[in-house]
């Protein structure tokens, strides 16, 4: 399993992502994707995010929710 920092995902480019309050949260289909894992298990929310200049209504997923489904996954 890849180890992951919420800062490093924060800075990478390829993961799209949105600050909501004080919270990020990540677009779930780049995540997997990024991890090549199943992230099917993880804990979502619809949110508007803005992608390639259009907005989009997409999976997103806290950092916290990420690791969360991961372990639960996992075990």
């Amino acid at each position: 399993m890849k180890p992951l920092k919420e800062k490093l995902l924060i800075k990478d480019a390829t993961i799209n992502k949105m600050q909501f309050d004080t919270e990020w949260f990540f677009k779930l289909d780049d995540m997997a994707f990024f991890l090549k894992e199943d992230l099917s298990e993880v804990e979502f929310v619809y949110l508007p995010m803005l992608i390639d200049g259009e907005t989009e209504i997409v999976k997103c997923s806290s950092f916290e929710d990420i690791i969360r489904g991961r372990k639960e996954f996992d075990q």
